[in-house]
């Protein structure tokens, strides 16, 4: 026993030399490519837009949706594959501006948004901001952060209650009261457990889709693509705590009801963080453990605080049911311990991301209080364990099993403290939020007017490297481009570099293109000399963002 810090700590060292220095993944997945890209101005219109992420994504109901100029609804028919998200378009698309919007959910469960915006032919002088309808979750996250902190508190109170009447307290002497109050908590904490999971169901398809609380009861929230996971979950709990409930009621204990209990207690690593990390086998395992370990430990505590009572009279049984329990504590102890700071190395990746983001500070928040949790703990084992099974007396020994049963419940209730930070860990995606709203993405069209009477529009096709295709057209104020007496006068500059003129060539009524290599990307200034006739050249200066 001695020697178990020295272990531990080596074991700890070993598994942080080969996992720690692997980078962590993304939290949620990224957009790392569009086709058509975006702000681009293509000849003719494409077949189809396709997404392309960096890690598999999930399509919600109406995740794709296409509008144009007007901010009518265009037909696209989705698709979504692995990395890939693929919307096949009209082919009867007219020249103008036209924005698609998406919305995806992550490998972790957590939705992500954005827009794509093309042109076709050129384009359009006003673009309609298009009606996407409710895509903000609202209160949604913080209702599942206190479901899941009390569906947490609730399963691995029973799942431990079970552990402690089948394992703890095998052969210490509980009167029959004594036992069907410990039953009746496990079976109302199981009941609670349930009804958390069940209602986590909902939510989580209102999450995915941002519709807010008044979407909870919406069809679609419970649409199996989207919340499968979640049912699994149930599913395992409804199974996993009936049983438990009824072994614990007849008084028996099996390995198979062990088992389907454990599966109970396990089924939240189903869902959460861990699925999106590598290597996702080694860290559900270990989110695993770490459930074991607290339900072990919770429901430990809370059957000392339900039985040490009825045993305080009985030194040598009251000495025995501490004993073992302080025994399984310690390795409790180092299991969270290990776990825990290998799913957090995993999850968080560095120092800097603990105080910089929230669910780093949740983290922390979570570590104080089982800091705390350890400190009473280690009061109770080496102060006050001894002092119940040494001689001083029935009414010393009496009092000393009084003062642990109280330190005890005070341990069990900063463990709750600590499942509710860990349902709102749950909820918070680490490496920032995931913009859970679609945004209208800028159309990249710069517009300047010219005697109140013309304007001229101007956009730079993005693309790889510093050489694009820029693109101006002519209008008067309804709109129409204008066939000018003889292509407009182009020049380019920045605050620290002047291209001077540009030569233009036309690509259509009032429309001219040049490929031009910006030395830098940033703001320019776009000055255009208008040949309105052979004596008329006003000039319209617009302001550029090369990106």
């Amino acid at each position: 026993m001695r020697r178990a810090p020295a272990y531990l700590s080596a074991l700890l060292l070993a598994v942080l030399t080969v996992l720690g220095t692997a980078g962590p993944a993304s939290a949620h997945a990224t957009l790392v490519s569009t086709d058509p890209t975006e702000g681009s101005v293509l000849p003719e219109a494409p077949s189809s837009v396709t997404f392309t992420f960096d890690e598999p994504v999930q399509l919600v109901p109406d995740g794709l949706m296409a509008f144009d100029a007007q901010g009518e609804r265009v037909d696209v028919d989705p698709s979504a594959k692995g990395v890939e998200v693929t919307g096949e378009l009209p082919g009867d698309l007219d020249d103008g501006t036209y924005v698609v919007t998406w919305r995806v959910v992550s490998a972790d469960g957590h939705p992500i948004a954005g827009s794509l915006t093309f042109h076709v032919g050129a384009p359009s002088p006003k673009v309609v901001p298009p009606q996407t309808g409710p895509a903000d979750p609202g209160a949604v996250p913080t209702v599942q952060g206190i479901v899941h902190g009390l569906d947490y508190a609730a399963l691995l109170l029973a799942g431990g209650l079970a552990i402690f009447l089948g394992w703890t307290s095998r052969g210490v002497r509980l009167a029959d009261d004594v036992r069907r109050r410990v039953v009746r908590v496990l079976r109302g904490s199981a009941l609670v457990a349930v009804l958390a999971a069940a209602a986590a169901v909902p939510l989580a398809g209102a999450y995915q889709l941002g519709s807010g609380l008044g979407g909870v009861l919406d069809p679609a929230s419970f649409d199996p693509g989207l919340v499968q996971d979640d049912l699994q979950v149930l599913a395992l709990q409804v199974a996993g705590l009936g049983v438990a409930a009824w072994a614990a009621g007849q008084g028996r204990s099996s390995l198979v009801a062990d088992l389907v209990t454990a599966l109970a207690v396990w089924s939240p690593a189903l869902v959460g963080h861990t699925r999106a990390y590598e290597p996702t086998t080694l860290l559900v395992v270990t989110d695993a453990l770490h459930l074991t370990a607290g339900a072990v430990w919770l429901g430990g505590l809370a059957g000392l605080a339900l039985t040490l009572p009825s045993v305080a009279g009985r030194p040598k049984d009251a000495a025995r049911l501490l004993a073992r329990f302080s025994t399984v504590a310690a390795g409790l102890l180092a299991a969270l311990a290990l776990s825990g700071v290998l799913m957090g190395w995993r999850i968080v990746g560095s120092w800097a991301r603990l105080v910089e983001e929230t669910y780093g500070r949740l983290l922390l928040v979570k570590v104080a209080l089982v800091l705390v949790v350890v400190a009473i703990a280690a009061f109770n084992r080496f102060r006050l364990v001894p002092r119940v099974a040494q001689d001083g007396g029935h009414d010393r020994r009496r009092r000393a099993s009084g003062l642990v049963r109280r330190t005890v419940l005070a341990e069990a209730a900063l463990l709750v403290a600590v499942l509710g930070v860990t349902g709102f860990l749950t909820q918070k995606p680490p490496g920032g939020e995931a913009p859970g709203q679609a945004q209208t993405a800028d159309t990249g069209v710069a517009t300047g007017v010219v005697d109140d009477d013309l304007k001229v529009l101007a956009v730079v096709d993005p693309g790889p490297g510093l050489q694009r295709r820029l693109i101006v057209q002519v209008q008067n104020l309804a709109g129409d481009p204008l066939d000018l007496y003889d292509a407009p006068a182009v020049a380019l500059r920045s605050d620290s570099v002047d291209l001077g003129a540009i030569s233009v060539v036309p690509a259509g009524s009032g429309t001219y293109t040049a490929d031009v290599v910006f030395p830098h990307t940033g703001a320019w200034r776009l000055q255009v000399s208008i040949r309105v006739d052979e004596f008329t050249s006003p000039v319209a200066t617009v302001d550029l963002q090369v990106r």
